[in-house]
């Protein structure tokens, strides 16, 4: 009766480690087929296996010279090499009592030769062989025993690549279903703000804050819900409320100059007039053309009522104050024609007049209506002190939005990107990926301008200039284009890509020389390209230079594998 192997004392945790391939009764794969094949040429044997012993199996990956597919574990040689490290060789099966009564040896197939390597995992589990079987007894000589040992161990490391890729696989599974959970649940809380918005055009601001309430619960730096906060606490007469909210958003939006506005409005009910005038100054600023000033006759008109509130001082400047001398126009659209900024010595004591804003009303003409400060060292405080930023949270926007881009979900990786742009405005590389996500959706408008961004705070990139040369392309602004691939090539002029691209940009400009010419450039790096021997020959025969692209046609022809559809004809070559 023949001997069952021994178990490993390993044998669970084996088990386990050979599952994480899941590799068993997969289909044939010519990798591991090839090294079947080498393993039968070095050992010179009619067999050579690739087995892995499952639980009560051996089963085969790869087989030369055998048509089953596996066999019980009680019989299988390989058992015994997964218990060593070294190859097991037996030259004569007969001669061995572990095999002398093996069915695979009294019965067919008559086994009488066998070499096994071992296939060691990178933890020290025996999940196999790669083995060699001859039915005459025989030997290896050393250097053939290496060669075994040495294939086995590639075997192995073509099975660690199929584990780490399925390992991978999981881990982008597991962080696009987290993705599209989180999503879910900011789509849930992003229901209360659009309830709150809802509400507050239809008047319900008791609703809306209730609304807004609920959003910022959930989402705490949902900082665009206090704007919509204040404006219906301001609707209900809460205007330190309205404050606290506009304050609240400005601290992370601010450049908005709409939301400065209506700061002011609310500083001007409160009587902050320096604060209000801080905020209009800020909106004339970022908007000098558009902006409504409703509010500065008003202001006038309460200084002229409020002459105690504003008592002759020289107020001491902090770090953030500024000095100004102001000259405002306005007419009777209410719209800036003039407003003159200029900084004056912070050393000057000049005292704020009381009427230092006057309404006047020019008499030649009652139409146009002035109203002047002459003033030194004013004080406007800079409200607008931006948060620190949460790491946390922007090390979390970053994460998504790279996984989304791992998985070319490009919509969600430029909102991800775009969030934690808010608070880490410097960081080029994330402009560089949603601007590469713009043009992967087609928003080419959108990718040029991402593009333009990045090249002003890194103008020696010729990758950059490269990418918005492809926008401009796809945009058919073929000048446009050319003009950036010259300053990629410039920049990087090994950079061959850059060559095929202006190429066809000057094609579509029938510049056809420039064409030509790169397109030469472009073969002198990749001398078998058979579209650019094309295109280089469309080029050509648009100069009538025929037997120059009858000779790139040629070139073409003469390989083996090409795509020709473009080609013209090879019996009519002669027509051009």
């Amino acid at each position: 009766m023949n001997p069952k192997p021994p178990l490993p004392s390993n044998e669970i945790a084996r088990l386990h480690a050979l599952r994480q391939y899941q590799i068993l009764d997969t289909p044939p794969e010519k990798v591991f087929d090839d090294f079947t094949f080498l393993a039968a040429q070095v050992c010179r044997t009619p067999v050579a296996l690739i087995s892995l012993l499952d639980g009560n199996r051996q089963w085969f990956k790869s087989k030369i010279g055998v048509t089953i597919s596996e066999t019980e574990r009680d019989v299988a040689f390989c058992a015994y090499s997964i218990l060593q490290q070294q190859p097991l060789v037996v030259r004569n099966a007969l001669l061995d009592s572990r095999f002398a009564k093996n069915t695979l040896v009294t019965a067919e197939p008559n086994i009488r030769f066998y070499a096994g390597a071992p296939l060691i995992t990178s933890e020290g589990f025996g999940i196999g062989t790669l083995c060699v079987i001859d039915f005459v007894p025989r030997d290896l000589s050393l250097e053939q025993v290496e060669s075994l040992r040495l294939l086995s161990h590639q075997v192995v490391a073509q099975l660690e690549l199929r584990r780490n890729a399925i390992a991978l696989s999981r881990t982008l599974t597991q962080r696009q279903q987290a993705t599209a959970q989180f999503r879910q649940q900011l789509e849930f809380i992003e229901i209360f703000y659009q309830r709150g918005e809802e509400k507050a055009k239809k008047g319900d601001y008791q609703g809306a804050i209730a609304e807004f309430n609920q959003f910022l619960r959930l989402n705490p730096r949902g900082f665009k819900a206090y704007y919509g906060r204040g404006l219906a606490r301001q609707k209900l007469g809460d205007n330190k409320g309205a404050m606290a909210d506009l304050d609240l958003y400005l601290q992370f939006y601010p450049n908005d100059s709409e939301a400065h506005y209506y700061r002011g409005l609310l500083r001007l009910e409160l009587g902050d007039y320096q604060g209000a005038i801080a905020d209009y100054s800020n909106v004339v600023q970022s908007n000098p053309e558009n902006f409504t000033l409703e509010n500065f006759g008003s202001i006038n008109s309460e200084l002229a009522d409020r002459q105690q509130l504003l008592p002759n001082h020289t107020p001491s400047l902090g770090s953030n104050s500024r000095n100004f001398e102001t000259d405002i126009n306005i007419i009777p659209e209410r719209k800036f024609s003039q407003f003159e900024l200029s900084q004056r010595d912070s050393s000057s004591t000049t005292e704020i007049s009381t009427h230092s804003l006057l309404l006047n009303y020019n008499d030649n003409n009652d139409n146009e209506l002035y109203l002047t400060s002459k003033h030194s060292q004013y004080e406007i405080q800079d409200y607008v002190q931006p948060l620190d930023s949460n790491s946390e949270l922007n090390q979390k926007y970053i994460s998504q939005g790279n996984t989304c881009l791992e998985i070319e979900n490009y919509q969600d990786d430029i909102d991800d990107f775009t969030q934690y742009l808010e608070s880490s405005a410097s960081d080029l590389d994330v402009y560089l990926k949603r601007a590469n996500s713009r043009f992967k959706l087609k928003d080419y408008k959108g990718a040029i301008e991402e593009y333009t961004q990045f090249i002003k705070l890194s103008p020696n990139d010729a990758k950059a200039y490269f990418n918005r040369g492809n926008c401009r392309y796809e945009m058919e602004d073929y000048t446009g284009a050319v003009e950036d691939y010259n300053l990629s090539v410039s920049l990087n002029p090994n950079d061959a890509e850059a060559y095929i691209h202006r190429a066809h940009a000057r094609s579509k400009l029938q510049d056809y020389r420039g064409a030509i010419e790169d397109y030469t450039y472009f073969l002198q790096m990749n001398p078998d390209d058979a579209k650019a021997y094309i295109s280089r020959g469309n080029a050509r025969s648009k100069l009538k230079d025929y037997s120059g692209a009858i000779e790139d046609y040629k070139k073409v022809w003469s390989r083996p594998i090409v795509q020709r559809s473009s080609l013209p004809s090879a019996d009519n070559l002669h027509d051009l």
